[in-house]
């Protein structure tokens, strides 16, 4: 068509038609600004670009299909080439993704070389042998945390100190790793919109805390409350189990059903507990419509601790009502759950 033009994309020639980028002007290929990379000597527009990137863009401009993520491009690269692109705001980050075979993709600087060794296990030899370090740190660091929590230990001056070593030499690592990665992160938004990143920075914080603030935080005894914030560095375990990233990406697409089902659950504790209460009311069990609500958590959990029964016909065949009532109503948005979860994964295999 008379709208068509060259895109030259490393070397990769797209012969696109530019009307279809007039409904998103606020984008670069839909803006005015697309002017500067034009090249009147060839007659195309010229973009340093990866082209795997850009295909997964034109699908989304001529198809209005979902962005998702090449297998062969990082998925912190693709963010960064959408906000070249300015479509960062069309990427639904939470959608099921293959899992990325970085092995076949060459980075393009030392600073993305670093940032992939560092993010991506399987980037390479090198970058396993760094992820298996990581592990030992955080599993090293939780350890001493355990430890420190046994009187007979703690109380021996040569385990604190060992401890203390131990403690220094973790948090200097992590330091350095956190220094690092925000010194080559292509892009400082990127960074610190990403959850485990803030777990990186605040997990580091309590070690420093104590050293600046030592004689305070004796006073208020807040060593307890760093120790807890200690604890977050457990969570960085996600980021080197693409088994578990891919199950929270899974959950947060799932929130509607598990919302849901919450809704479903809730109704019932707060129409029986208090029922059970009044019910029960003069027994042992069920002092309050509290006992009533935590007798229904705890049954419908399948846990049954047995300290709060009905000893009531009535109250029995209450507490029975509302166990199959439940069952029988949560299964509904379970089997959603499960049947949404069976297809993502036959999406991602």
């Amino acid at each position: 068509t008379n709208n068509a033009e060259i895109i030259n994309v490393s070397g990769t020639l797209f012969l696109v038609d530019f009307t279809v980028f007039k409904p998103y002007p606020e984008t670069l290929l839909g803006s005015e600004e697309m002017k500067q990379y034009y090249m009147e000597s060839r007659e195309e527009y010229f973009l340093e670009r990866p082209k795997h990137v850009f295909t997964a863009v034109m699908r989304f401009y001529t198809n209005e299909e979902e962005l998702i993520c090449p297998p062969c491009i990082p998925k912190f690269l693709f963010e960064s080439e959408l906000e070249f692109y300015g479509l960062l705001q069309y990427y639904q980050k939470v959608a099921l993704v293959p899992e990325h075979d970085l092995k076949s993709y060459v980075a393009k600087s030392r600073r993305e070389e670093i940032l992939l060794h560092i993010e991506f296990p399987g980037y390479s030899r090198l970058a396993t042998a760094y992820a298996i370090f990581d592990l030992a740190m955080i599993v090293i660091s939780t350890i001493v945390l355990v430890l420190e929590s046994v009187p007979e230990l703690n109380s021996q001056p040569v385990f604190a100190k060992i401890c203390w070593i131990i403690e220094i030499f973790v948090n200097v690592y992590f330091t350095v790793q956190t220094i690092l990665l925000i010194s080559v992160y292509p892009n400082r938004r990127l960074y610190f919109s990403s959850v485990s990143n803030w777990i990186d920075i605040v997990s580091v914080m309590p070690f420093y805390l104590r050293l600046v603030a030592k004689k305070y935080l004796n006073q208020i005894g807040g060593f307890r409350v760093l120790r807890l914030i200690r604890l977050l560095r457990i969570l960085k375990l996600f980021r080197h189990s693409p088994g578990s990233q891919t199950m929270i990406q899974f959950l947060i697409t799932s929130i509607p059903e598990i919302v849901l089902l919450l809704l479903m659950w809730s109704i019932g504790v707060l129409m029986f507990g208090p029922l059970l209460y009044f019910v029960e009311r003069g027994s042992e069990s069920f002092t309050s419509a509290f006992s009533g609500m935590w007798f229904c958590v705890v049954t419908i959990g399948t846990v049954g601790y047995g300290d709060t029964v009905p000893s009531t016909e009535f109250g029995k065949i209450l507490a029975a009502l509302y166990t199959i009532l439940n069952l029988t109503i949560m299964t509904i948005p379970i089997s959603i759950i499960i049947t949404k979860f069976n297809k993502s994964m036959k999406k991602i295999g």
